[in-house]
């Protein structure tokens, strides 16, 4: 349990300047695999930045706490509605409680497909699908490394 908490500790101190670098667009939630809460930064128009902290359910619980980027690379309609189409790359740690306990520093390549509306007198939402595929080296007591795969719908709310 120490391990974990001193990475956890070593990840907030790459994350938290980053973060207050530039100030948050938006905040929301992650359904998925992993679980969790999202922090984004609007770069620019083809940008964005995010933060997140999540929580893997199932067999193996574990918390997922990652920094990534991405770039729109395309943009496509539905009738009325326009979606925007990502790519980008996402790292962090994983650290696993019970009898997976351990950590493992994972590096995956994401794609996402989002879509951005105003409710009316309530503000500003993006939705979105999120899928990322990598690979994640575990530390314990022996150093292994294998696939790793993140996949979640968010709903953020622009600040």
């Amino acid at each position: 349990m120490k391990k974990a908490i001193i990475i956890l500790a070593l990840i907030a101190m790459v994350v938290l300047p980053v973060a207050a670098k530039k100030s948050i667009g938006a905040v929301g939630l992650e359904l998925g695999q992993p679980t969790g809460v999202t922090f984004n930064y609007d770069l620019d128009d083809n940008w964005d930045g995010y933060a997140t902290v999540a929580f893997g359910l199932g067999g193996t619980s574990y918390v997922d706490i990652v920094a990534g980027g991405q770039y729109k690379i395309a943009e496509f309609k539905i009738e009325k509605a326009k979606f925007d189409v990502n790519v980008g790359v996402q790292g962090g740690a994983k650290v696993f409680f019970g009898d997976a306990n351990g950590v493992a520093i994972a590096v995956r390549g994401t794609g996402s497909v989002s879509y951005d509306w105003t409710w009316k007198e309530v503000g500003d939402f993006t939705v979105y699908l999120r899928m990322g595929l990598g690979y994640a080296i575990a530390l314990s007591e022996n150093v292994a490394g294998g696939i790793d795969f993140a996949g979640a719908l968010g709903l953020v709310y622009h600040l």
